[in-house]
């Protein structure tokens, strides 16, 4: 590819948003506007197009993201387009909504990694941040069941005034979950 006689490299990478739904409230990400609702997101057969393209553009790896992923009812499907496509898929989750057996359908068809969020390491804080009570508890069990499949799992910390004197507790807990790698995000507000 050139542009005004540049050459450019091809993407490596495509993040896929394939839902504005989630089931969490974090006020650094959730917007109280309505965007695409379900009937207007991208449907499976899209998708799988869109995949095939990024692939023969060079994209190698897919970025399942949302809102939240596992909203999709597609989800399983989306990602064999992915592997099908030959792109490296790693599913950006919330880990709320999935459950061990959508995960093992998910690992079954190709999924390469899971990347989850945490709000926090002290539980009741975590759920505090996320308005979902009982959202730190299903994200651990579920990096358990990434991990006991063999996926790769990284986790996610967003850093903001509520837990950044936890910083350290919170890399100890992704660890002890198994993770990987470990990324530390500052929050962003998009001014929502």
């Amino acid at each position: 590819m050139t542009t005004n006689g540049a050459a450019l490299s091809a993407p490596l990478g495509l993040l896929a948003e394939l839902t504005h739904r989630c089931p969490l409230g974090c006020p650094y990400c959730s917007n109280p506007l309505a965007l695409d609702k379900r009937g207007d997101e991208l449907d499976t057969a899209t998708w799988a197009r869109v995949f095939r393209e990024a692939a023969a553009l060079g994209v190698l790896q897919v970025h399942l993201s949302g809102g939240e992923p596992a909203a999709r009812r597609d989800l399983v499907e989306i990602v064999k387009a992915a592997r099908d496509a030959g792109l490296y898929s790693n599913l950006i989750t919330s880990a709320v909504g999935l459950t061990p057996q959508n995960l093992a359908a998910l690992s079954d068809v190709g999924l390469d990694h899971v990347q989850i969020s945490i709000q926090d390491s002290d539980e009741a804080s975590a759920d505090h941040i996320a308005g979902y009570e009982g959202a730190s508890a299903r994200k651990r069990a579920l990096a358990k069941e990434v991990v006991s499949l063999g996926l790769p799992l990284t986790v996610n910390m967003v850093v903001h005034r509520a837990n950044i004197g936890r910083i350290e507790p919170m890399v100890e807990l992704a660890l002890a979950l198994g993770a990987s790698r470990v990324e530390i995000a500052h929050v962003q507000y998009y001014g929502w």
